[in-house]
């Protein structure tokens, strides 16, 4: 026998040494043994083959048996499930029998809770910024930021970049104190009770315990809570003849194409659409030219439309005017290009539409 052989032979597993040797042992006494002693080798061969097949089942069996939890190290000790695990074990079947599952993965990192601001603090405009998306970035209303800066309450819808605000820990009013203001007055102007004033930590007021004490000129108060009126922009129009075909017919298409970048809200009764500079702005009406021109109150080169039946168009930041005043326009007609002039921090029309003086949500009647 070669040495190779052999070697092979004392490492192999006790059943295939087995098995091998009784195939050589049957082989080379096949002439020499009577048919009975050929079947009973085959026999013994055959056992041998089986009892290989059975053990490696019973492994199997054993390992799948352990990683489903059935076999236990400690057969005598009986641990009942918590509630949890059941559950959870529930939980797991039913999503193996409703086939393959996306499982979210840990969350390994901390969740820190956001805490409320303990002082005053001031914020520079960006471009892009609009007063919804820095008041959400505080967490304010947009018109705590209106009351809390008087630039910006002037022009109440429009902002520059480089612009500093003054952002309050909480929604309210920032009042400067002026000669005659007391607690009580104050109280009944922003509509709000004494013990609010009183009792917002952020203000430092004088501990004679009187609810119309004197308060220091020129020093600032929180309001908690506190509004104030609207001021509407307003822009010297056109006062020559109205042309006899300017007449609008109360449907509005939209001005221009973009992204709305800030919808209506109480400081800001417009629309805005965003585009690249020198996109075409769009009549969205038939009417007549009101005003064209430079403005001093943030809308930057404007275009206001009358449609001689109670509606103005407002069209605001334009990088240019392609119409007069005193000119008959119709619905779908390129009346200047979009801009980023006056108060603005990135090109986008500044849309509004007026009815009888009143600043209406444009949304509304836009297709």
């Amino acid at each position: 026998m070669a040495q190779d052989e052999i070697i092979w032979r004392n490492r192999s597993p006790f059943l295939v040494r087995m098995l091998v040797w009784i195939w050589h042992w049957n082989s080379d006494r096949a002439g020499q043994r009577p048919l009975v002693g050929r079947l009973t080798a085959h026999v013994a061969l055959a056992a041998i083959v089986g009892m290989f097949f059975l053990v490696g089942r019973v492994q199997l069996d054993t390992i799948a048996s352990a990683s489903e939890g059935i076999i236990s190290p400690h057969p005598a000790v009986t641990v009942q499930p918590s509630s949890s695990l059941l559950a959870s074990t529930s939980r797991i079947a039913g999503l193996r029998s409703a086939g393959p599952q996306v499982v979210r993965r840990a969350e390994i990192h901390t969740s820190i809770p956001v805490r409320p601001r303990l002082k005053i603090i001031t914020y520079m405009v960006q471009v892009g910024d609009t007063a919804e998306s820095i008041a959400k970035r505080f967490g304010l209303q947009p018109t705590t930021l209106l009351w809390s800066n008087p630039e910006m309450e002037r022009t109440p819808d429009l902002l520059r970049p480089g612009q500093v605000l003054t952002i309050l820990p909480l929604d309210g009013v920032y009042h400067t104190v002026q000669d005659g203001d007391t607690l009580a007055s104050l109280a009944e102007t922003y509509k709000v009770s004494v013990d609010a004033i009183k009792n917002c930590p952020f203000n430092a007021l004088p501990e004679d315990g009187s609810d119309d004490g004197s308060l220091v000129v020129g020093s600032k108060l929180i309001i908690p809570g506190g509004t104030k009126p609207y001021r509407r922009s307003t822009v010297t129009m056109y006062q020559g003849p109205i042309p006899d075909d300017a007449n609008g017919s109360g449907t509005f298409r939209w001005p221009t194409s973009g992204v709305l970048t800030q919808g209506y809200w109480y400081g800001h009764r417009a629309i805005d659409i965003g585009a690249p500079l020198g996109t075409a702005i769009l009549a969205a009406d038939s009417g007549y030219v009101a005003f064209e021109g430079w403005t001093d109150v943030g809308y930057g080169y404007l275009i206001i439309l009358d449609h001689n039946n109670g509606y103005r168009t407002y069209y605001a930041h334009l990088s240019n005017i392609f119409v007069t005043e005193g000119e008959t326009v119709k619905a779908g007609q390129v009346i200047g290009a979009m801009g980023s002039t006056g108060n603005s921090t990135g090109p986008h029309l500044h849309f509004e539409i007026r009815y009888n003086g009143y600043q209406t949500n444009p949304l509304i009647y836009l297709p």
